[in-house]
């Protein structure tokens, strides 16, 4: 049996740590700039008498909705990955897409489904294609979905006369989920069509890639549901915290306020879109007529629930990864005498894992 070493871990998985090389400093600098611009535009007195003043019930409420969905997520992602045996419980899946979208939250480049897929490898012993390939599965679902929604949001309110900003969203939502499919449907292609001149190893990648694409039919009517539940439990989160600040929003402005930030989070520039959510939100809301000062104050509500209160969590549990059993890069173990990787519970429990 292998001796766990951080140190050599740590060497042995530099791809890993890349995340956290320069580009992720030159993008968090740009972040930086950004709300450091942002929050000089802010009117910080008025902005703060409005989130004192605004329904904490409310508020917290939302908040529990948005991060229920992380649990669903993880439920879902487990179920697209049943044809594959893994000792992982839908609740260790909810845990994984929580501290990936945490990194994503932190790196630029939209690399939470790579690490996610990394992550169920380390954790679970699911081959990293297979997972990867479950994972845009359901980016591809969600992307059809979320634009679906917010064009016809965005219909409903402004017909043909849509701000310029709107229509800009839309048609990065296009791009996302057509980019997605396109992406399965070559995979799709490429198993049917299978070259012989690629290796075995790269054979075996793609035939792992596609169990994770496409889940037994037999779990698609489950999925549908998860899917439903994940975006309205992401709508009661935006309706509720613009309750809490005495905004009423009926359905579709609910939708329109919930689907156009979310196109807008898409923007790989900086994490999460960091800076380009914030004005579409803010925009977003005074395109409802929502006055200056109150769309000002949920728009940093909002972000502070959703996305640094996120990255706070997400360290914590990377604080306490060895109690609550989540293995991230650092726990991964050095090569083996065939250069070949292993982690710890395939030493510990003979699971096999891969690409």
């Amino acid at each position: 049996m292998l001796e766990q070493n951080p140190s050599l871990a740590l060497e042995a998985n530099h791809e890993e740590v890349r995340l956290w090389g320069w580009p992720t400093l030159v993008s968090l600098v740009i972040t930086l700039v950004i709300l450091v611009g942002l929050g000089a535009m802010l009117d910080i007195q008025e902005t703060w008498r409005q989130v004192v003043a605004c329904n904490k019930t409310l508020m917290v409420l939302g908040g529990l909705a948005h991060y229920v969905t992380y649990l669903v997520r993880g439920y879902r992602w487990q179920r697209c990955l049943s044809p594959v045996s893994s000792p992982c419980k839908w609740r260790m899946f909810g845990l994984l897409t929580f501290f990936a979208n945490g990194v994503d939250n932190v790196v630029p480049g939209k690399l939470a489904e790579v690490y996610a897929a990394h992550l169920a490898w380390i954790n679970c012993g699911v081959r990293r294609s297979t997972a990867l390939g479950a994972l845009l599965f359901l980016r591809m679902v969600d992307a059809w979905v979320v634009l679906l929604l917010a064009a016809l949001a965005s219909w409903w309110l402004f017909a043909l006369r849509l701000p310029r900003a709107v229509l800009w969203s839309l048609w990065l939502g296009v791009c996302i989920a057509g980019g997605v499919t396109l992406v399965l449907l070559a995979f799709v292609v490429s198993k049917m069509l299978l070259p012989t001149w690629i290796p075995a190893r790269g054979q075996q990648m793609i035939r792992a890639f596609h169990i994770g694409m496409w889940p037994p039919s037999s779990q698609l009517g489950l999925i549908i549901v998860l899917t439903g539940l994940i975006w309205g439990l992401e709508s009661v989160w935006t309706v509720s915290l613009a309750a809490a600040f005495g905004i009423k929003v009926r359905l579709m402005q609910g939708m329109f306020l919930t689907m156009i930030p979310l196109l807008a989070s898409a923007v790989p520039l900086t994490p999460s879109g960091v800076g380009v959510v914030e004005v579409t939100m803010y925009s977003c809301l005074r395109l409802l007529d929502v006055s200056t000062v109150t769309a000002a104050a949920l728009t940093v509500v909002h972000r502070l629930i959703d996305y640094w209160l996120h990255i706070g969590v997400g360290a914590l549990l990377w604080a306490f990864r060895r109690p609550i059993g989540l293995r991230t890069w650092l726990e991964v173990s050095p090569p083996d005498a065939s250069g070949t990787q292993s982690s710890p519970r395939s030493l510990h429990e003979g699971v096999s894992y891969g690409a």
